[in-house]
């Protein structure tokens, strides 16, 4: 299966003409663009896990739309959550096995934020984030992954299509079927990745 952080590129390449590119018109008048909402204004200040934690210790799911519009679509943050897997397998290296835990806490907290967004880019950014928590997690073994406490896992694959079909919406048709297809099963290795680590269901957090 091919590395999921192509899944990025290849969503740019197909869809941000579709999803940004405004549409030609006789005139030059268009509707202003909505403000940036309140979760993406946080992000686009986010340079670091420091930062990153300073976001996700304060900010509450429950609120993930205050101050957001519809079709929002959140700020790429590949750098933090890409140095979380690093700390995680450094920390687990010095046998701080509860501390590179949280390190995976924090990454599937930052992908519950993106999939609650909706859309499609939303859901790719953040299943590639779930992507990387779960490969980092295998790497590591038991001894991390059993002290991994997330709510934001699903209790079976089946519910991972379903969230994906969900939270994709309509912008499921703007990708090929090979495309959805390969995401599916990207999904569904993710959840059983992270299955030693337990949790509730990520559908309640909605």
């Amino acid at each position: 299966m091919k590395s999921f952080r192509l899944l990025l590129p290849l969503v740019a390449a197909s869809l941000v003409t579709s999803l940004h590119a405004e549409t030609p018109t006789r005139t030059f008048h268009h509707d202003p663009a909505p403000p940036t909402g309140h979760v993406a204004a946080s992000l686009l200040w986010v340079a670091d896990t420091r930062k990153m934690d300073e976001f996700l210790n304060y900010f509450d799911l429950a609120d993930v739309h205050a101050g957001s519009y519809a079709g929002e679509v959140l700020p790429d943050t590949r750098t933090a959550w890409r140095d979380y897997a690093i700390e995680a397998t450094v920390l687990a290296r010095q046998g701080k096995n509860t501390e590179a835990a949280g390190k995976i806490g924090q990454m599937l907290k930052l992908a519950a934020v993106y999939r609650s967004f909706g859309g499609l880019q939303n859901v790719v950014q953040g299943e590639e984030i779930a992507y990387l928590a779960g490969r980092t997690t295998e790497k590591l073994g038991k001894n991390v992954a059993m002290q991994v406490h997330s709510p934001y896992l699903e209790k079976e694959a089946a519910d991972c299509l379903i969230a994906l079909e969900n939270l994709a919406g309509a912008e499921k048709a703007q990708v090929t079927p090979s495309f959805w297809a390969h995401l599916e099963q990207v999904v569904v290795d993710t959840h059983y990745r992270l299955a030693m680590c337990g949790g509730g269901s990520l559908a309640a957090a909605h």
